[in-house]
C-alpha cells in the first residue's frame, strides 16, 4: 500500500492525486495503457472536502512518508517492481524528493500554507469509466501466540533458509514449516489466516484480552492468483459482489472446497509481530511507514 499523499481518503474517493513537480500544470486528460481507466486532471479546489479539511494535517502525514523517501535512490520507483503501469503512476523517488523537500518547508499546523503547497506540489485526476478504488483496514480476528485447541493454523515469519522461505502455499499448507521457522500467532480458521494475509496486517485479539498487531514479514516470491477471479469463473461469486467480506463468508460456508481453492493462490505471505503503534496508525505501508487513519492512499 502506497503511503504517499495526505489528503482525507474520503476527499479522493474518486479522483486520484498525483505530483506535479514544478513543471507546468497539467490540463485534460492524460493518455493511459489499454484497459486503465481514464485520467482527466481537475483543480485542487473542485476535490470534495477540499474547503473544510485540516490539510495542515494531511500536510504531516505526508511528511512522515517523506522521511523515507529522501533517502532512496533518486532513480527508485516507488510503485513496486512487478507493476509498470504502478511504477509509471507512482513516479520516481526523485522527483518526490523535491515534493518532500517543500513540504519540510511549510510550518506545521498551517492550514493556508499547507494549501498553498498541495496546489503547487500537485496535480488532481478524475478517475473516469469504472475503476475499482479499494480501501485499506487491519482486520481482526481471536488468536493466540501459543498452539492450543481451537487455535492451530499457524502464521508463519518468514524463514531464513530462502529455500523454505520460497515454499509454495499447498506446501505450507501441508506442513512444509512445521517447527522450521517461527510462528508468529495461531487462529481458528485457515481462511482467516488467508485473507490475513492478503491484507498483509492485522490484529490479533489475544486471550488475555490483548492486541497482538502483525505486519508484512515478505513473501514467498510466488506468483499472487487472485481467487475472486477464479470463485467468479466458477460461479460462484458474481462479479459486482467480490470483496473481502464475501469471499471469506463464501469460503468458510463451503469447507470442503476452501483448501483448494485458496491453494491455487501460490503465494504465501509471512507476518510478524509490530512494536506498539499509535491507535490511529496502521502497519507499516509499502514505504516501511505506518499508515495513517483517514489519510493514507
Amino acid at each position: 500500500m502506497a503511503h504517499l499523499t495526505g489528503l482525507k481518503t474520503s476527499t479522493v474517493a474518486a479522483l486520484l492525486l498525483c505530483l506535479a513537480g514544478c513543471v507546468q500544470p497539467q490540463t485534460g486528460a492524460i493518455q493511459q495503457p489499454p484497459g486503465a481507466p481514464s485520467l482527466t486532471a481537475i483543480p485542487l479546489t473542485s476535490l470534495p472536502g477540499w474547503a473544510d479539511d485540516n490539510i495542515a494535517a494531511a500536510l504531516t502525514t505526508f511528511v512522515r512518508s517523506c522521511k523515507t523517501i529522501q533517502v532512496m535512490p533518486a532513480d527508485q520507483s516507488l510503485g513496486g517492481s512487478d507493476n509498470p503501469y504502478a511504477q509509471q503512476t507512482a513516479g520516481q523517488a526523485g522527483l518526490w524528493q523535491n515534493a518532500c523537500n517543500g513540504a519540510e518547508a511549510v510550518p506545521p499546523n498551517d492550514d493556508a500554507a499547507a494549501r498553498a503547497y498541495f496546489t503547487a506540489y500537485f496535480t488532481a485526476y478524475q478517475i473516469g469509466d469504472n475503476a475499482l478504488i479499494t480501501g485499506y483496514f487491519e482486520p481482526q480476528y481471536q488468536g493466540s501466540k501459543n498452539l492450543k485447541p481451537g487455535f492451530t493454523v499457524p502464521l508463519y515469519a518468514k524463514p531464513a533458509d530462502p529455500t523454505l522461505a520460497s515454499l509454495t502455499r499447498a506446501d505450507i499448507d501441508h506442513g512444509a514449516l512445521t517447527r522450521k521457522t517461527p510462528v508468529t500467532a495461531y487462529l481458528s480458521n485457515p481462511v482467516d489466516a488467508f485473507m490475513l494475509q492478503i491484507q498483509g496486517s492485522g490484529r490479533i485479539m489475544l486471550q488475555n484480552g490483548t492486541i497482538l498487531r502483525v505486519g508484512f514479514d515478505g513473501q514467498n516470491g510466488q506468483p499472487y492468483v487472485p481467487i475472486g477471479h477464479i470463485m467468479v469463473a466458477a460461479g460462484d461469486l458474481q462479479p459486482n459482489e467480490v470483496s473481502y467480506q464475501t469471499i471469506s463468508a463464501w469460503l468458510k460456508a463451503h469447507p470442503d472446497q476452501a483448501t483448494a481453492i485458496m491453494e491455487q493462490n501460490p503465494r504465501y505471505v509471512f507476518l510478524r509481530p509490530l512494536g506498539p503503534l499509535p491507535d490511529d496508525q496502521g502497519a507499516p505501508g509499502s514505504l516501511g511507514v505506518p499508515v495513517t487513519a483517514g489519510r493514507s492512499l
